[in-house]
C-alpha cells in the first residue's frame, strides 16, 4: 500500500507515484540554480546526470540519443508502446507518462533520428488507435504529427 499526499491531505493509492511525477518546492528560483550548476566542476554534473539517468529511462534514452546512440530509438519505441497499454485516455495528457514519452521522440527528432522516430511513431499510432481509437486527444495528434513529419494544422 501507497501514500500519494497532496494539499488536500493524504489518499492510499495501489501505485507510488513516480519520483519524476512530484512537483519540487525548492527556495531556488531557475535563475539560481541554473548559475549555481554553472558555477560547478564537469566532473560532479556528470555524476549528478547519470544518477538522475539511471533513476528515469526516459532521461537515459535522452541523453544516450544526444550522444548518437542508435539504440536510444528502439528504447524509446519500447517505452512509448508500453506507456500507450498502460495509458488511460480518462488521465491529465499534460502530466503523463505518454506525454513524456511524445516529448522524448520530439528530442530523437532533434538529435538527428527524423526518419527511425517517424517509424517508431506510425508503429505506435496503430497501437494507440487500436486500444483507444480515433479519439480527438493531444496524444494521438502528436503521433500524427510525428508519424508523417508534418503538422497537420499546417494543410
Amino acid at each position: 500500500m501507497f501514500f500519494r499526499f497532496g494539499l488536500g491531505g493524504c489518499c492510499r493509492t495501489d501505485t507510488p507515484e513516480p519520483l519524476y511525477a512530484l512537483k519540487m518546492n525548492t527556495p531556488l528560483d531557475d535563475a539560481a540554480l541554473t548559475a549555481f550548476l554553472e558555477s560547478q566542476d564537469r566532473t560532479w554534473l556528470t555524476e549528478q546526470l547519470m544518477l538522475i539517468a539511471d533513476e528515469d529511462p526516459i532521461t537515459r534514452i535522452r541523453l544516450s540519443g544526444a550522444a548518437g546512440a542508435e539504440s536510444a530509438v528502439e528504447e524509446a519505441r519500447a517505452v512509448l508502446l508500453a506507456h500507450i497499454a498502460d495509458h488511460l485516455p480518462t488521465e491529465d495528457e499534460e502530466g503523463d507518462l505518454l506525454h513524456r514519452a511524445l516529448d522524448l521522440l520530439d528530442d530523437l527528432i532533434d538529435y538527428g533520428f527524423d526518419e527511425e522516430v517517424g517509424d517508431a511513431a506510425d508503429e505506435a499510432r496503430e497501437m494507440y488507435v487500436v486500444r483507444h481509437g480515433e479519439d480527438d486527444s493531444e496524444h494521438l495528434a502528436r503521433l500524427h504529427v510525428l508519424a508523417d513529419g508534418e503538422d497537420d494544422q499546417d494543410d
